[in-house]
């Protein structure tokens, strides 16, 4: 990942009427980066990649994609979007929607298009009518067909819509191979457990304002517990707990209260000690969930009429 912006936003603001979408949000992202926004609904995560798309002006501040304003032709060269609808013609194939999508967009080949088609096990439907597919199947071939090539820049708009998890694991491999390429993903997405699995860093909108940004393993702050993966949590637990740790059953074993980080050796050295057998001593972070909750302080959705 190059430390070079490629998106660069600057104090944007924008209203709809009395409503106001975003507030004064500041926002860089480096080239490389799988990169996800996140807040409840109405936060403004869509507004602001309509902002940077160039399909809404913004009421103040300054937006550039790869250093050209975002209201010029040229910020969108090698640029794709995929919005979270999308509708094709029930009659047309894949082979010929791409065939007329590269008559304007003119980035990639059909041989291009065929190996995307492929990571995503969709190449037995290039020639099959759109109107015979299922949900699923569309949004494969919808996903081929905005990252066929070599993009710059990929906006997806909850890009495992209707994908089953077999489908979601290849959008997963195919997000992070576009950003080993150098590729930059921008995600809007409600599916927390998918972000965490594909996203380097996040930002976390509420209400049109920045709440926080950042690695997205920096954001998660350790629980203060740790866990003991062993098949013998009973004997295991009161061995710790005669030791002086505060112990509690957990899934495959047991939890070990661990306010300070620090003790984490003394406490995988008295695991040892008990001579009763484990697989592991873990410390145990937020995960992506709990991160989204404290961030947002457990604020309800908003009820706008954006996202």
């Amino acid at each position: 990942m190059r430390e070079e912006p490629v998106i660069l936003v600057s104090e944007i603001s924008k209203s709809y009427r009395k409503v106001r979408a975003l507030r004064d949000l500041d926002l860089t992202v480096n080239c490389g980066t799988s990169f996800s926004l996140l807040g409840p609904n109405g936060a403004g995560k869509t507004t602001l990649m309509k902002i940077l798309l160039g399909l809404v002006r913004p009421d103040s501040g300054k937006a550039f994609l790869s250093d050209h304003p975002v209201s010029s032709p040229l910020a969108r060269k090698g640029v794709r979007f995929l919005p979270e609808s999308v509708t094709f013609p029930d009659w047309a194939s894949p082979a010929i929607l791409f065939k007329q999508l590269e008559r304007i967009r003119g980035e990639a080949s059909r041989e291009d298009f065929d190996r995307r088609c492929t990571e995503l096990d969709c190449i037995h439907l290039i020639d099959r009518p759109v109107g015979k597919m299922s949900r699923g199947q569309r949004q494969r071939v919808a996903l081929s067909m905005v990252t066929a090539g070599s993009p710059s820049l990929v906006f997806l708009d909850e890009p495992s819509s209707g994908l089953d998890p077999a489908g979601r694991i290849l959008v997963r491999n195919l997000i992070r191979r576009l950003s080993t390429e150098g590729s930059t993903v921008m995600i809007n997405s409600h599916l927390l457990g998918e972000v965490e699995r594909t996203c380097d860093r996040a930002a976390f909108i509420s209400e049109g304002r920045l709440m926080a940004e950042g690695d997205i393993d920096t954001l998660s702050r350790q629980k203060g517990l740790a866990l003991v993966s062993t098949a013998d949590p009973d004997p295991m637990r009161a061995a710790l707990s005669a030791m002086g740790f505060s112990c509690r059953p957990a899934e495959k074993g047991i939890t070990a209260d661990l306010p300070d980080p620090s003790h984490f050796p003394a406490l995988t050295a008295s695991v040892v000690e008990t001579g009763i057998g484990f697989t592991g001593v873990t410390l145990l972070r937020e995960d992506l969930e709990e991160v989204f909750l404290r961030i947002m302080g457990e604020q309800h959705p908003g009820d706008g009429s954006f996202s």
